[in-house]
């Protein structure tokens, strides 16, 4: 072999070596710098257990808070394994149960829906092994009891993806938002069937750009959806509703707070309509808060770093509740954690548990 053979062989190696490093790496690794002028900072109080995945596999994803009706110490976390299932915890962060349901993506939950003359809470999610939206009792232990009366098969093009919950003030009725990575959007309502829930599709439209997060607000009948790369933009939650969107100011990278990807969205009530919509933007490891009232007005940005646990990184799904919980008194932030450290060895991905009235002293 000439020496032109083998600076061609050795060019060739390293080549395949830089493309297998980085197309292991996810896309925002390393981007926690890009944040730092974010001054506004928290430490979550709490972390669940890691979810049944190696340490390097993206698998934790969405959560979801059910409010024990009785004792609030009772009050369970599920969050999704998109890997895998759906997993309980308690308010310690322990877990309870861990479901081997197919790769769930997003979780959301209502409560009071009638079924044979009781009301029970449901919680839906988007399972992408069987391409269909997947639903479930809610007991007071943390177990889940499948409720859906067959395979509610989406009719969406590519994958399930994203999902929220919404109860119609005008209705009463209750629906489900699916949506997909090339934008696709489902809305579908629920009924009883054969003694169990099924679900009828009363609504589809499409947006120009992927989507995943999605949260309803029941108040007010809006749908907020997040274009990955495009923002936050605002719906008719109504199935006879518009499917023309209204983009919400600052919610894109015009805003120097947010780099993209935009993922979990959440809504905090603080009563009488007012109150606070909460976005990750998962490019800079940031929180963006607008108001939940009017145009949604941006009212800053906050970071979650090292404290008692470890901080938050690369963020997808997050939920919230204004209700005051032990330890929690004026309501509980749940986050997916992207990576998740014990002092410097690398865990598996779970999810943080941040006492809101540490974040809301930034937004008064």
């Amino acid at each position: 072999m000439n020496f032109s053979e083998k600076k061609l062989r050795t060019l060739l190696y390293l080549t395949l070596f830089t493309f297998a490093f980085f197309s292991c790496k996810r896309p925002s690794e390393g981007s926690k710098d890009v944040g730092k002028h974010i001054t506004n900072t928290v430490s979550a109080k709490i972390e669940t257990v890691p979810v049944h995945q190696e340490k390097n596999e993206d698998a934790a994803d969405d959560p979801a808070i059910w409010i024990h009706p009785e004792n609030p110490e009772g009050s369970i976390i599920f969050g999704t394994d998109k890997k895998g299932g759906l997993v309980s915890y308690n308010l310690n962060g322990e877990e309870l149960h861990y479901f081997r349901t197919g790769n769930m993506n997003n979780c959301d939950l209502r409560y009071n829906i009638k079924l044979n003359g009781d009301s029970i809470d449901v919680l839906a999610a988007s399972n992408r092994t069987i391409h269909s939206l997947s639903l479930y009792r809610i007991r007071e232990n943390g177990m889940l009891d499948s409720i859906h009366s067959r395979i509610i098969t989406s009719q969406m093009e590519d994958d399930v993806y994203g999902l929220c919950m919404y109860k119609s003030r005008t209705t009463g009725k209750f629906f489900v938002f699916l949506n997909s990575k090339a934008g696709e959007v489902e809305q579908w309502e629920l009924f009883q069937a054969d003694n169990k829930i099924d679900a009828k599709l009363v609504r589809s439209f499409s947006v120009e750009t992927q989507t995943e997060g999605m949260v309803a607000d029941d108040e007010t009948g809006i749908l907020y959806l997040g274009h990955e790369v495009a923002g936050i933009w605002k719906f008719d939650a109504e199935p006879n509703g518009s499917t023309k969107g209204a983009f919400i100011e600052n919610s894109s990278e015009e805003n120097p707070n947010i780099n993209y990807d935009i993922e979990g969205l959440a809504i905090y009530d603080s009563g009488n309509g007012e109150g606070f919509l909460i976005a990750s933007s998962q490019g800079n490891y940031s929180f963006a808060v607008f108001e939940r009232q009017g145009d949604n007005k941006y009212l800053g940005s906050f970071r979650i770093v090292n404290g008692e646990v470890d901080g938050v990184e690369e963020t997808d799904g997050i939920e919230i509740t204004s209700t005051p919980l032990p330890d929690f008194p004026k309501g509980l932030l749940v986050v997916q954690d992207g990576y998740n450290y014990d002092k410097k060895k690398k865990k598996s991905q779970n999810f943080k548990l941040v006492d809101w009235e540490n974040v809301e002293v930034f937004f008064k």
